[in-house]
């Protein structure tokens, strides 16, 4: 093997650690409770971990309450990402409202020909693919990947029920968080859309990716609000 090659393997292995050192993907598994305005409807258990070459976040809600009464829906949602040497890239996209019953939406993304393929029931959709892509999911890796390049705003594509939209997130660090309980600080991560009003709010807190609240803003209607059960 030349020196030259020895040399790039080398470069290559080295930015291979640094981002899975940057990232500091580690495991979770965590519940959240979940409330429409004030009202605790349903609880979620939502985790993270790694499957041979893959990371596989998986989160399915289940109703309480009177809300159980209404519904046997339980919704679940799964991304499959993969970590190749300098970026981060979504697989597979798996959602649906029976967790023992096949997924009733899916959506493969494929690299090597720029393309989304997205399944709904029996119809199937493409679109071309774009850099920068993620989901509701793999946002969440842009939080310590914001910190670690000291960005207080980042522009992305972002996967919609068969769409691309344009995503902009912006970071505070360190701002007090109001809770029923003692002051909580926190870093907030709030994600715009384009040509939408509704906004994302994550707060997070530790080392954990696993935001301490998720909230969800549609103006003129209540907050969808997730609280992380371990942390409130």
């Amino acid at each position: 093997m030349s020196i030259n090659k020895r040399f790039f393997l080398l470069i290559t292995l080295l930015l291979s650690c640094f981002n899975a050192q940057a990232l500091n993907l580690s495991p979770f598994n965590v519940r959240y409770h979940v409330y429409r305005g004030d009202i605790h409807v349903a609880n979620s258990q939502f985790s993270f971990k790694q499957q041979n070459s893959e990371w596989v976040w998986y989160m399915q809600t289940s109703p309480r309450g009177i809300y159980s009464w209404l519904t046997s829906k339980k919704p679940f949602a799964e991304t499959r990402i993969q970590q190749p040497l300098q970026e981060i890239q979504l697989l597979l996209e798996m959602t649906g409202d029976y967790p023992d019953k096949p997924a009733e939406q899916n959506t493969w993304f494929d690299h090597q020909n720029k393309k989304i393929y997205s399944m709904n029931g029996s119809q199937i959709s493409n679109l071309e693919m774009k850099d920068n892509i993620y989901n509701y999911h793999s946002v969440q890796l842009l939080y310590p990947l914001m910190l670690e390049h000291n960005e207080t705003q980042k522009t992305i594509n972002f996967y919609k029920r068969g769409k691309l939209i344009e995503s902009t997130l912006t970071l505070e660090k360190q701002v007090e968080l109001p809770s029923k309980k003692d002051k909580i600080i926190v870093d907030k991560v709030t994600q715009a859309f384009k040509d939408s009003n509704n906004t994302m709010i994550y707060y997070y807190q530790g080392e954990t990716l696993a935001p301490l609240k998720i909230e969800q803003v549609k103006p003129g209607k209540d907050s969808s609000v997730m609280w992380r059960v371990d942390s409130r």
